[in-house]
């Protein structure tokens, strides 16, 4: 009975032994998968791109806005000094002077920022642009990509035991687990190989 059982247990580990090193080899031999967190990091700096793009777009059109208004303001200014006679009304002119000074300075400010605007949102476009080029080159990776993925995790734990005992130590364990089996199963063969090299 105890016999019986220990062959059966014998035969367990055998199997699963074989399978160990079956499922190792596959692991191995097939292409390693593919980390996905390059993809999940351009996702998100698309994200972060495209609210910073629609904050600055907004503001751009507000800056336009004020543009827009100033000149009018200008304008209109130019249209009453048109008006005005230069020997009678010399204080309203003066006035009007100003005005237009102080307006153009203000346009040329918003002129300025208009500039800045448009920079920040052309290195923001262009930056998510180069992030969906970059995603569809890893999707492609991905789709071409022929690993198998229930089969990784054998992968990489076989990964971290090789970090940890390094190769030679898979190996030379790998070696002295066949040469047991070999050993179980040519026991009476090396019995008598032995015998005929002692005498």
């Amino acid at each position: 009975m105890l016999n019986s059982f220990k062959d059966s247990l014998i035969k367990v580990t055998d199997l699963t032994i074989l399978f160990a090193s079956i499922f190792t080899f596959l692991a191995f031999i097939t292409p390693k998968e593919i980390a996905t967190g390059p993809l999940e990091r351009s996702k998100e700096v698309i994200t972060y791109n495209q609210s910073q793009l629609k904050d600055l777009v907004e503001e751009s059109s507000q800056n336009q806005n004020i543009i827009d208004s100033i000149q009018r303001s200008i304008n209109q200014l130019n249209a009453r000094i048109a008006g005005l006679n230069p020997e009678l009304d010399i204080e309203e002119l003066e006035e009007l002077a100003r005005e237009i000074e102080s307006a153009t300075t203000n346009l040329d400010r918003s002129n300025l920022r208009s500039n800045e605007l448009q920079q920040s949102i052309s290195k923001l476009e262009a930056s998510i642009n180069a992030e969906f080029i970059k995603i569809d080159n890893f999707e492609s990776q991905l789709n071409d990509n022929k690993s198998i993925a229930w089969i990784q995790p054998v992968r990489n734990n076989v990964e971290s035991f090789a970090n940890a005992a390094g190769m030679d130590g898979i190996l030379a364990g790998f070696a002295a687990l066949i040469f047991c089996l070999v050993c179980k199963r040519r026991k009476d063969w090396f019995k008598q190989i032995f015998r005929i090299f002692f005498k």
